[in-house]
């Protein structure tokens, strides 16, 4: 399972914070792939450094870090590529990625935690006034690093998996989404990750359900409670709070999701389309609303729970339409339009 706690704090005129949330795709010739680039925070001999012997079964999947430490860098930059491709953007996205030691026990174990490090609104090229957008798609919309002395996305990972942890699943660093036995796919695991960091998270407070110093952000303007027809935005604190539990009745209203979950067996309501999120009760901090519904089938990449391999961004990438990237969209193999 995903492990997402949330901090903030402020930061000038752009909103910072520690937004840590709880996993190929060819570019359009008319697009312009964004740069991401992937910064290891590691210290010598650990986590994304660590000298140990390469793991023989993430060699044999394709990943040909000469160590433990090499082949975890590659895996999270392959992850990071695999988000870049249909991402349009001239504005690189800087990822700061180390591997620390996470919560861990025989029954279940950390994975990783992402999120966006500052967040702003009003700028240049900003769609909506008054609205928080996450500083990788605000950098985007404005054509210019907003932030220059931050880096965009924080992200860690558990090193204890397969070392210290008595959790029995171990990582597993190929690249070919095909990880032996009960083998955690790193790969899947970063794209999570990196969805979150990119702005599939909302920064409303999901205890109070008071908004960002009293802004909406780009993420909740598609959120409605389907039980009383009210989006995010229109809604008291307290109205906040009951959505975010009311099981079956959160939904995402954005057209590119509603248009790209027409493959949806289960979690997508009829006849309106709108696509069911994660809102359990009692509500999970990092987890509820930031997160597609368990109810969805096919499985997709932005629930939140591991559920296996999985190296498509799926029907995240329609949801980063709606919050504002420009996007080529592919899903499952097929290209999806608005």
């Amino acid at each position: 399972m995903w492990s997402e706690p949330m901090l903030h704090r402020k930061l000038l005129s752009v909103f910072a914070f520690w937004g840590l949330l709880a996993l190929t795709i060819a570019p359009c010739p008319m697009l312009a792939t964004v740069p991401i680039t992937v910064i290891n925070l590691d210290g010598a001999g650990e986590g994304f450094n660590d000298p140990a012997a390469a793991d023989a079964d993430s060699t044999a999947g394709g990943n040909a870090g000469a160590t433990l430490g090499a082949q975890r860098l590659a895996a999270f930059q392959f992850a990071a590529n695999i988000w870049a491709g249909p991402i349009d953007g001239s504005i690189a996205i800087r990822i700061a990625a180390k591997m620390d030691p996470q919560t861990c026990s025989a029954i279940s174990a950390t994975l990783g935690s992402a999120g966006a490090v500052t967040a702003a609104r009003d700028f240049t090229g900003a769609l909506v006034s008054g609205t928080w957008y996450p500083i990788a798609l605000a950098n985007q919309l404005a054509a210019a690093d907003l932030a220059p002395a931050n880096d965009d996305i924080n992200a860690t990972f558990n090193s204890a998996i397969g070392t210290t942890c008595p959790f029995p699943d171990v990582w597993y660093y190929g690249l070919d989404g095909n990880p032996p036995g009960s083998k955690l796919d790193f790969v899947s695991v970063v794209l999570h990750e990196i969805g979150h960091g990119l702005g599939f998270s909302t920064f409303v407070d999901l205890n109070s359900g008071a908004k960002l110093l009293g802004f909406n952000d780009t993420y909740m303007l598609n959120l409605e409670d389907h039980s009383t027809g009210k989006l995010y935005p229109t809604m008291t604190d307290a109205e906040r709070v009951a959505a975010s539990t009311d099981t079956g009745d959160l939904h995402w209203v954005g057209a590119s999701v509603v248009s790209g979950g027409t493959g949806l067996s289960s979690g997508r309501h009829s006849p309106s389309g709108h696509v069911e999120m994660y809102a359990p009760s009692p509500n999970e901090p990092g987890s509820s609303v930031s997160h597609f519904s368990t109810s969805l089938s096919p499985n997709e990449l932005m629930e939140p729970f591991y559920t296996g391999a999985d190296h498509t961004v799926g029907l995240a990438l329609n949801l980063m339409t709606d919050i504002g990237y420009q996007v080529q969209k592919r899903r499952r193999g097929q290209l999806v339009g608005d």
